[in-house]
């Protein structure tokens, strides 16, 4: 019977869960499958060590990363984001971070620098020095300066039709 007080009550059900404990050495939930036995072709001494994967770098001079953002080739396009190279407020890893592939730099560029802003935006280049007045300016610069490009259609960028 349940308890006249709160306070009983909780006693009784405590008193109830410890039994069970005693009692129960089993876990609760769905039996478990036993594993199905592998088949083993070499023993593992047969096996050579496999050498361990060589550590990426943890720095990358600056002087060569910001070199890298510039324009060299027509056909070449960088993995490194000009804007965030040049905000001294992210951190070291954030600045430098190198991108899979030239799209994935774009789609970045376009989510992190251009769409969440209004279309008429200051900014200035940290790696040129150069003001920008707006976003056209600014896709218009990196695209010129950087070659980082973006190939979606002016509406889809928040940026109104000519």
């Amino acid at each position: 019977m349940p308890g006249r007080t709160v306070e009983k009550e909780y006693e009784r059900r405590i008193a109830v869960i410890n039994v069970v404990i005693a009692v129960c050495d089993a876990e609760e939930g769905a039996p478990s499958r036993p594993r199905a036995p592998q088949k083993r072709t070499a023993v593992a001494a047969d096996i050579p060590p496999v050498a361990p994967l060589p550590k990426r770098e943890k720095s990358i001079p600056l002087d060569e990363t910001i070199a890298s953002v510039y324009v060299k080739c027509p056909r070449e396009r960088p993995t490194i984001c000009f804007i965030c190279l040049g905000n001294t407020r992210l951190l070291e890893r954030e600045r430098l971070k190198m991108y899979k592939n030239p799209g994935s730099l774009s789609r970045h560029f376009v989510n992190k620098h251009i769409k969440p802003f209004p279309n008429d935006m200051h900014c200035e280049c940290n790696i040129c020095g150069e003001k920008l007045m707006s976003k056209s300016a600014l896709l218009n610069h990196a695209q010129r300066m950087h070659r980082t490009v973006s190939c979606l259609p002016l509406p889809a960028l928040g940026l109104p039709l000519p």
